[in-house]
């Protein structure tokens, strides 16, 4: 007997009729080379620079990016020209400067467009031939070129781009200035009028050709020789102090600066982290419409609920309305995943000291406290990028001046595994054991939950807690107390990111540490 199919009634078949007919566009892809040829090399070609133009305009775009620290050079620039600017040049100087400065800027700017000229003629234009005949090749040169290119063109726009700032600040300075000074000289008459015929012979003199030149710098050193002599004790004192004094300033305006920087990034990367596994999720889940008050509630993390949610849907469907028996014991606790995590490591010692002549020794002491950093993993450690903020943090909060511990004998806990805490602490009081959690949670901008912070059950026992002696032939010993009581300073500290890898040296006050990520 022979079968018959009617393919309009196959399943697949109905459905494509309700889709209607696949179009593939090639076009739609960046990467497309399907055309092949001239025409697909082109194409490849075009889509190529124009990803390498988003790259550079990204990359412009953080040029003129607000910041303390740009704002301040700016300043520094701005003074430094006042300083040394000749209050008494002519026009002609002024202009010839000027134009000194252009003909400056011009150089700059044909060395910046004869560069990319360079690499765009002899690296990309070679790089597009290759790739119509051997593609993979092609593209590899061209990315590499591209990369270099864009590297080279980046850095010398952005030095063309300051000085054309700076230019133009100075030409605004110079403009303002010699039109001030029309304006003055205009009306010499009304000032010698007032001030008398030497003032406006002053005016009228001012910016001549054969006129003294004068600025605040030589101004300033000329009230230095008179005022103390052209050499001396006093006059070397008083050059150097200034001296200093200037360089400190401008310095210190850089930290200043450049730590206001740091803190805001850091305020803007602590409200852009997403945790590891995801935001905390609640969801309601209905396994049956036809039972709509039947009703499942999830809450966790994100990337932990999706499986979630799978198993149990499933579990309902398997087991729903069945007769299981009794289920003895309870589900397990979740527990967050901190083992692979890269952990920091704080040092705290006291070093043991003997005093023969009273026969007393001071036992050494030492305190470790490690934390995990939970939404870090190994990748993130690539570039030095996030060590040196963590190491600077880190030196701020317990290097300058040195944090210190009273360890005690009363252990106090304190257990946050999602945000990787979990510190047992051996210090005199829990006044103690919470000012060391708060000063360690500040380092990511935590704060304490007292909820989480308790006292252990272990109260180490000191010995010889009174100090006794021993004579052993005539000669008189104390004998070792093992009070684990004292003072522990903060030594160094490392970071442990596993995998192998040693640990890397963040912040050390001892001098004895290698590699060290930051020193003041």
């Amino acid at each position: 007997m022979a079968l018959k199919f009617e393919l309009s009634r196959l399943t697949s078949r109905v459905v494509r009729s309700d889709i209607g007919t696949r179009i593939i566009r090639a076009g739609e892809s960046v990467t497309s080379t399907s055309g092949g040829g001239l025409g697909g090399a082109l194409t490849w070609v075009f889509n190529g620079f124009k990803s390498l133009g988003g790259f550079i305009w990204g990359q412009l775009s953080g040029l003129f990016a607000f910041s303390w620290s740009k704002l301040w050079s700016f300043i520094v620039s701005a003074k430094q020209f006042i300083w040394n600017f000749n209050w008494n040049a002519s026009d002609d100087e002024l202009n010839s400067q000027i134009k000194a400065q252009w003909e400056a800027l011009a150089s700059q700017l044909g060395g910046t467009l004869g560069n990319a000229f360079g690499y765009f003629t002899c690296g990309i234009v070679p790089s597009a031939l290759i790739f119509c005949f051997n593609e993979p090749l092609g593209a590899y040169v061209l990315a590499r070129v591209g990369e270099e290119m864009a590297e080279e063109f980046l850095g010398n726009f952005g030095a063309l781009l300051q000085s054309t700032l700076t230019l133009g600040v100075r030409i605004l300075l110079t403009e303002t200035f010699k039109t001030a000074r029309k304006i003055i000289k205009s009306n010499s008459k009304v000032i010698g009028k007032y001030l008398g015929k030497n003032a406006e012979k002053l005016v009228n003199a001012w910016g001549s050709k054969d006129s003294k030149p004068w600025s605040f710098a030589s101004a300033f050193e000329d009230g230095l020789d008179n005022t103390f002599g052209k050499e001396g004790f006093l006059r070397n004192f008083a050059e150097e102090f200034f001296e200093e004094a200037d360089e400190a300033c401008i310095e210190a305006g850089y930290v200043v600066a450049n730590a206001i920087d740091s803190y805001q990034a850091m305020q803007v990367l602590s409200r852009d982290t997403v945790p590891v596994l995801g935001d905390t999720r609640y969801v309601e889940i209905t396994p049956n419409r036809n039972v709509p008050d039947e009703r499942i509630v999830l809450a966790g993390r994100e990337e932990l609920l999706r499986p979630a949610i799978i198993q149990t849907l499933t579990t309902h469907e398997q087991f729903n309305g069945r007769d299981l028996g009794t289920i003895y014991g309870t589900a397990p606790v979740e527990v967050a995943e901190r083992r692979h995590r890269p952990e920091v490591v704080l040092k705290f010692y006291r070093k043991q000291n003997h005093n023969p002549a009273k026969g007393e020794i001071v036992e050494a002491l030492s305190m470790q406290i490690a934390f995990r950093l939970m939404n870090k993993s190994k990748d993130d450690f690539a570039t030095d990028a996030y060590l040196k903020v963590l190491a600077e943090l880190i030196y701020q909060k317990f290097a300058t001046p040195p944090f210190k511990i009273e360890k005690g004998i009363e252990t106090y806990t304190y257990a946050d595994h999602e945000k990787g805490y979990q510190f047992k602490l051996d210090v005199i009081s829990q006044q103690e054991a919470r000012r060391v959690v708060e000063q360690v949670l500040d380092l990511q901008r935590h704060s304490v939950n007292d909820d989480l912070l308790r006292r252990g059950s272990r109260r180490i026992t000191p010995v010889n807690p009174n100090g006794e002696r021993v004579t052993i032939l005539g000669h008189t010993q104390h004998l070792p107390t093992h009070q684990n009581k004292g003072i522990v300073q903060f030594q160094y500290a490392y970071l442990n990111v596993g995998i192998g890898v040693a640990p890397i040296n963040l912040v050390d006050t001892t001098g004895r540490k290698k590699n060290v990520i930051y020193r003041p």
